[in-house]
């Protein structure tokens, strides 16, 4: 059961949708009330800070073909500029501060809603370790680990240590 508290919210929505959403509601075996407050927490979680940076949506398949055009070194290159910049930024303007706990928190919405995979964390001894499994071939695992590598050590100031395969990658970094 979840902590939050809830509220009751009403409002009118377009016949159309109300028929859309409890033909995706029963696919997904989730009342429409569920699936509306997972729409809604991906507004206010997520899309709302993408709009206001910018961002733009590329299909997996495009963004592998893109990574596929580069030589290694490019892609670590891309990968560590992009990783300098906007994740700072985003963390800032969404958290107001850097912390673990934040860069943490960052990461697991970068893979939550960014598709770049699926991830799983573990903590122990103090140490944070990320698991992800992405599909987007070798060339993307040098991209994540060039990312993730880069952008632990571009906000926290610490090093990390990664194993990658041809569509995974294993990080981890001291809190």
């Amino acid at each position: 059961m979840s902590s939050k508290k809830t509220t009751t919210f009403t409002f009118r929505i377009d016949k159309e949708y109300e028929k859309v959403l409890r033909e995706e509601a029963e696919e997904r075996k989730i009342t429409v009330n569920t699936l509306a407050n997972q729409i809604f927490g991906e507004y206010v979680e997520w899309q709302r800070y993408m709009e206001k940076f910018g961002t733009i949506v590329l299909s997996r398949e495009a963004f592998k073909t893109a990574l596929e055009l580069l030589d290694d070194k490019d892609v670590s290159i891309l990968a560590a500029d992009i990783a300098e910049k906007a994740p700072k930024e985003f963390i800032l303007f969404k958290w107001k501060g850097v912390s673990p706990d934040t860069v943490t928190k960052f990461i697991k919405m970068y893979f939550d809603h960014c598709g770049y995979g699926t991830h799983d964390e573990a903590r122990a001894g103090g140490s944070v370790t990320f698991s992800v499994r992405h599909g987007l071939g070798r060339k993307g695992s040098l991209f994540l680990k060039a990312f993730l590598e880069t952008l632990i050590r571009s906000t926290l100031g610490k090093s990390c240590s990664s194993t990658t395969t041809t569509n995974s990658l294993v990080l981890s970094f001291q809190e």
